[in-house]
């Protein structure tokens, strides 16, 4: 039986999905801890990318489990498990901080 469009693009989602969500999550830490600087203009522009970087970790985080990624990686699945619980906790936490006024 030949896959459909779907299945086969849920299939090749989930190949390279664990590593961006990896990189994503490395990359984003990164910034985040480096110094923003104290220029008003310098500050704005930390404070867009790091927006910037969060969206892009939702938007892997809901492409993930569009591709329900954890069943068509079973066998990276511990790995994988914790992989989208530590970006959703990431998530979490810019939300609640940007709810606070934190962000």
């Amino acid at each position: 039986m030949t896959k459909s469009i779907e299945d086969r693009t849920r299939a090749a989602v989930s190949e390279v999905l664990p590593d961006a969500i990896r990189k994503t999550l490395e990359s984003y830490r990164r910034f985040i801890g480096s110094e923003a600087a104290h220029d008003t203009k310098q500050f704005s522009a930390h404070h867009t990318a790091c927006k910037v970087a969060i969206a892009h970790l939702e938007l892997l985080l809901k492409l993930a489990r569009w591709a329900d990624i954890e069943k068509t990686k079973a066998s990276d699945s511990q790995d994988l498990a914790g992989l989208l619980h530590e970006a959703s906790e990431e998530l979490h936490s810019y939300q609640e901080r940007a709810k606070a006024g934190e962000d």
